[in-house]
């Protein structure tokens, strides 16, 4: 497990997520299956900082950044050299960052939640 350098109070932080899922599983699976949330929201976390950051940097909110640059990706998707992206595009739904955050989050906790299981007694 990463060492907890970089948090505040990372000892009892780590304790804490550790703790939460004590019992579950093997200590080794519970170590993976923190690390796995813990990237998920570090993921997360630097994403929604990275679109800050290039709001700030070009004045422009994500919805004007796509008006802006729709004609270039229109222009490039029409090349036929990105057809999942083309799809994706033009097929997908729209959702907001809260959803998409929500959504992957319950995809990790399921997929963790599958592969813990509680100790014989």
């Amino acid at each position: 497990m990463a060492c907890p350098r970089d948090e505040t109070n990372g000892l009892a932080v780590t304790e804490a997520k550790l703790a939460a899922l004590d019992g579950l599983a093997d200590v080794d699976t519970v170590m993976r299956a923190v690390e796995t949330v813990s990237a998920y929201f570090t993921g997360a976390i630097r994403r929604e900082i990275a679109n800050l950051r290039a709001e700030r940097a070009t004045g422009l909110s994500e919805r004007d950044w796509q008006r802006a640059s729709g004609p270039h990706v229109t222009r490039m998707l029409a090349t036929g050299r990105f057809p999942s992206l083309a799809k994706a595009v033009h097929d997908g739904t729209d959702v907001d960052a809260e959803a998409s955050f929500a959504t992957g989050l319950d995809w990790v906790l399921d997929a963790v939640a599958a592969n813990l299981d509680r100790p014989s007694a």
